[in-house]
């Protein structure tokens, strides 16, 4: 009888396929991996933070509506490790407490802008930032950070647990901090066109879309959120493959309940196996690249 080699993991796949780290962005971007949506952007003079989530509460805490209270130690940590005098912009894509809930204090360490929906200003209101160290986004805006462009492209949130999007509405005012999770209402979803003289990016944080929102949009890097795209049918096809990236980096794919220190767990519903098979299916095959938290690792330009 001849015996089957023994199927990969899905986190051995994970792991087969990280991309080299770097360490001198010279004349291209790095991407600084931060778990969930997390991700920081640089180049030699400019970085941007997207999404910057570390505190990671427990799912015990999230679950029984206990107030969140950030990390700052660990915030101010890891605004250490990345740079903290390049850091131009806090950009959250949507305003869940695991996109905005350590974006305040991010900008209020850097000196960035925080940059959002409304519900994203109303937090960073609630954490005290003055209104000139605040932006907000509307969809189909673009702003200018230094080389990098920033366009506000409209999606939508992926629905997940019992096929509903969590914590739907809008922050209608400052958000009193520290909060419980459902008060860290969804507001306006963002994609991310990032463009820079190295190449274009796109960071789609959530496992949602709108049909035809990306009609004749290509991109040499998609970050693609991957949390809760089984409840997304087509999602594969309608982003990445519209897309057409040189590569694709999977992103809010880990547990975001499990501590950054005890390192990277894949959420076991991401199935990141059928997520690449999915991938290669829809004529994406060897473009998956991973990361590793906090290692940085050049994606522009792209090969």
């Amino acid at each position: 009888m001849i015996k089957r080699a023994p199927r990969m993991s899905d986190s051995d796949l994970f792991r087969k396929m990280m991309l080299p780290s770097a360490v001198k962005p010279g004349k291209g971007v790095l991407c600084t991996w931060l778990g969930t949506a997390g991700v920081c952007l640089s180049d030699s003079d400019t970085a941007l933070l997207i999404d910057p989530y570390v505190s990671r509460f427990g799912l015990r805490s999230v679950a029984l509506r206990r107030p969140l209270v950030p990390d700052v130690g660990l915030i101010r940590e890891w605004v250490r490790i990345l740079g903290r005098v390049n850091i131009r912009a806090v950009i959250v894509s949507h305003s869940h407490f695991d996109h905005v809930a350590d974006a305040p204090l991010f900008a209020r360490e850097t000196g960035a802008l925080l940059v959002g929906s409304e519900s994203t200003i109303n937090v960073g209101r609630g954490a005290g930032l003055l209104e000139k160290q605040m932006r907000v986004a509307r969809p189909g805006q673009a702003m200018r950070f230094g080389p990098f462009s920033v366009r506000f492209l409209e999606s939508r949130h992926g629905p997940f647990l019992f096929g509903r999007v969590p914590y739907p509405g809008d922050i209608e005012a400052p958000l009193a901090l520290p909060a419980a999770a459902p008060a860290y209402r969804v507001g306006t979803v963002f994609s991310l066109l990032v463009r820079h003289r190295a190449g274009s990016l796109i960071h789609h944080g959530s496992a949602g879309f709108v049909p035809g929102m990306y009609d004749g949009t290509a991109a040499d890097v998609l970050l693609l959120g991957i949390a809760g795209r089984n409840h997304t049918p087509g999602y594969v096809n309608e982003v990445a493959a519209q897309i057409k990236p040189k590569l694709l980096v999977p992103i809010h794919a880990d547990n975001f309940f499990r501590p950054l220190g005890k390192g990277m767990a894949l959420l076991p519903a991401v199935a990141f196996g059928k997520f690449y098979h999915e991938c290669e299916s829809n004529g994406l095959a060897g473009r998956v690249g991973t990361l590793a938290f906090g290692v940085p690792s050049r994606i522009l330009p792209a090969t």
